[in-house]
């Protein structure tokens, strides 16, 4: 598999990053062109099983191909989550499949571009949205102020933001 690996087609990748026998090392490599093979590759949750750390050495920019990937399982958007990479954080946030409970821990994560994807997604609740607007970081709030499904009493409470960028993203929308 690893000298199929170092072949020159996009094909002959592609069946080596979905192969069961493809070793873990190359699949890593492999992650970045081809994320959507190797989350399918059935010996990916035995490897997972076998080597807890499996990810860390990893290129970051396959694991973070593979996170934003819709069929990104929830047991990597957990792992995305404690990596040292802020990108991946930030793509878990952006995951199109997030249950409610997941939203709402990612809006009270400790770094601000995690909770401003947050904001921007379309999918939030009146409570998700009340959440953001109490943000103490204006980037989560002005993410918010360019929202147009607002209701009026957090457009309200936008236009008397303490901060003078959001306030003016409010005056924008008018």
């Amino acid at each position: 598999m690893t000298l199929l690996a170092e072949s020159s087609t996009p094909e002959t990748h592609a069946a080596v990053a979905a192969h069961p026998n493809t070793p873990a090392a190359v699949l890593g490599r492999l992650a970045a062109d081809y994320p959507t093979e190797v989350l399918g590759n059935p010996a990916l949750n035995l490897l997972r099983l076998a080597h807890p750390g499996l990810l860390d050495g990893w290129p970051t920019e396959g694991v973070l191909n593979m996170v934003a990937s819709p069929q990104a399982p929830s047991w990597l958007r957990r792992s995305a989550l404690t990596h040292a990479d802020a990108r991946l954080q930030v793509a878990v946030a952006a995951h199109p499949v997030l249950n409610a409970h997941e939203l709402m821990g990612l809006a009270h994560h400790p770094l601000w571009k995690v909770r401003a994807r947050v904001a921007a997604r379309p999918d939030l609740s009146p409570e998700l949205i009340e959440v953001l607007l109490q943000d103490t970081d204006y980037g989560v709030r002005l993410v918010l102020a360019g929202r147009a499904d607002l209701q009026p009493d957090a457009v309200e409470r936008l236009k008397q933001d303490v901060s003078l960028l959001v306030r003016q993203a409010m005056a924008q929308r008018e």
